[in-house]
């Protein structure tokens, strides 16, 4: 385990006792990924004291056993065991309160069943107040990734061509990800022409309406990201198949452009995310586009493809230095076309700034 592990689980430790927690247990895979680096289910507890232990399958036991730090108790578990009775044999050994960031209602049932006067309480946010703000490491691979997705987009836009299929450009820019040396895509790529551009997460695809054929006067939303060291980036671009457009569409080209770029400029440390999300929706409105913008201007990532914080109506969250986030606005006509443009974005003391970089403004493609 190298020094980063260590100093994100002693940091997490002295959180613990400013919370009063006597210890804390991981059972969600990606903060267990980010305690250890190491991937799998496992459980990982973590002590008050800075102590962890990190409690694995046969299957998974070799792996953690050569790339875990000596400093993490490793404790390979027998083939069959319950989650419920792991749990229980860990809380048996603990005593005073006890967080752990997923418990449904009937392992809690369970475990209260199989030893009594337990005081175990469900705090995912003690996590992610720490996984919010990235550090150094973090910021250094997801840009790496932004550069990779930024290489990837123009890939994408080349094979533009009316004939080509959807699915042709799926399966090429997935090609492209992986020649580029990405771990992997960070989530199914959307490539969607035409009218089926108008649903945010692309059309479902079965029958007869697995695929499409470009076509000229086409509308194209190519959604993609790349992981790199198991951190996500994540890029949307809308392109247009001829020289020019009509002008309800041109409008809402550079509407979008506009509240994406006017919300970019005003996200800060402590500024309300529900508010930057109200900024990019009143200059859509000012546009009459603003009825057409149908889910939040953009949400958190890093380990996750969705993680905190959520920017969109409501959000209790606000910005913190080092959050890395997506900026998203788009508008849907269903059935004629969509557009949507989404860079991922860092937050820091002074400004935001863009870690993707395919240039916004290059959406023409004849």
């Amino acid at each position: 385990m190298s020094s980063r592990y260590k100093d994100r689980i002693e940091k997490f430790a002295a959180r613990l006792e400013l919370s009063g927690f006597n210890a804390y247990i991981c059972t969600n895979e990606s903060n267990i990924f980010y305690f250890t680096g190491l991937p799998g289910p496992a459980t990982l507890l973590i002590r008050q004291d800075g102590s962890a232990t990190l409690y694995v399958s046969p299957m998974n036991y070799g792996l953690a056993e050569k790339e875990a730090s000596q400093e993490l108790e490793i404790v390979q578990l027998k083939m069959g065991v319950a989650p419920e009775a792991l749990l229980a044999e860990i809380l048996s050994q603990l005593g005073g309160m006890v967080g752990i960031d997923n418990l449904d209602i009937d392992t809690y049932r369970k475990i209260s069943g199989l030893i009594g006067g337990i005081d175990l309480r469900p705090q995912s946010r003690l996590v992610w107040d720490m996984r919010m703000s990235k550090d150094s490491y973090e910021v250094e691979v997801i840009r790496e990734a932004c550069s990779i997705s930024d290489r990837v987009m123009r890939a994408a836009s080349d094979l533009l061509v009316p004939g080509i299929r959807e699915s042709e450009v799926k399966a090429e820019l997935t090609a492209e990800i992986y020649r580029r040396v990405g771990q992997e895509p960070a989530f199914t790529p959307i490539v969607a022409f035409g009218e089926r551009s108008s649903f945010p997460h692309g059309p479902i695809l079965r029958g007869t309406a697995r695929d499409r054929v470009l076509k000229k006067g086409d509308v194209v939303i190519i959604d993609l990201g790349v992981k790199v060291e198991g951190y996500c980036s994540d890029i949307t671009r809308t392109f247009y198949i001829g020289k020019e457009m009509d002008e309800k569409l041109q409008n809402a080209f550079e509407s979008v452009i506009n509240a994406k770029t006017l919300a970019q400029s005003i996200m800060r440390p402590g500024v309300s995310c529900s508010y930057v999300d109200d900024i990019a929706r009143d200059s859509l409105s000012n546009k009459g586009m603003e009825p057409y913008f149908t889910h939040s201007l953009g949400h958190g990532l890093g380990i996750e493809i969705h993680e905190p914080p959520r920017i969109g109506p409501g959000s209790q969250d606000q910005f913190m230095e080092n959050n890395v986030v997506t900026c998203e606005p788009g508008v849907y006509f269903i059935g004629e076309w969509g557009v949507r443009m989404e860079d991922t974005v860092l937050v820091t003391e002074e400004s935001a700034i863009p870690l993707t970089s395919y240039p916004l403004d290059e959406y023409l493609v004849y």
